[in-house]
């Protein structure tokens, strides 16, 4: 029990890390203007993206891999998609 609360807890660090780098890259890009705000979305699209592979999808080693690919690609496309709808209108303000 003590092992599997240990490993549960090392996959969701994982996740939350590589949930955390899509909005670190796109902060640093655009020189902090990635909104703070979108942060919890994008730590939280990296652990559903993570938890979909074993519970929907497979639950092996490659599963484990696709978890953690899909933890970084989940909230890439989130970040990206919310960038791509803003208002030209907010991206003009000084």
């Amino acid at each position: 029990m003590l092992f599997s609360a240990i490993f549960i807890t090392l996959y969701v660090l994982g996740w939350l890390v590589l949930g955390f780098v899509p909005w670190l890259a796109l902060s640093v890009i655009t020189r902090g203007n990635a909104g703070l705000r979108y942060l919890p979305l994008s730590l939280f699209a990296g652990v559903v993206g993570g938890l979909l592979v074993p519970v929907l999808i497979r639950d092996d080693g490659l599963g484990l891999i696709l978890s953690f690919v899909l933890a970084l690609a989940l909230p890439t496309a989130v970040l990206a998609i919310q960038r791509a709808t803003r208002s030209p209108t907010a991206e003009s303000r000084g």
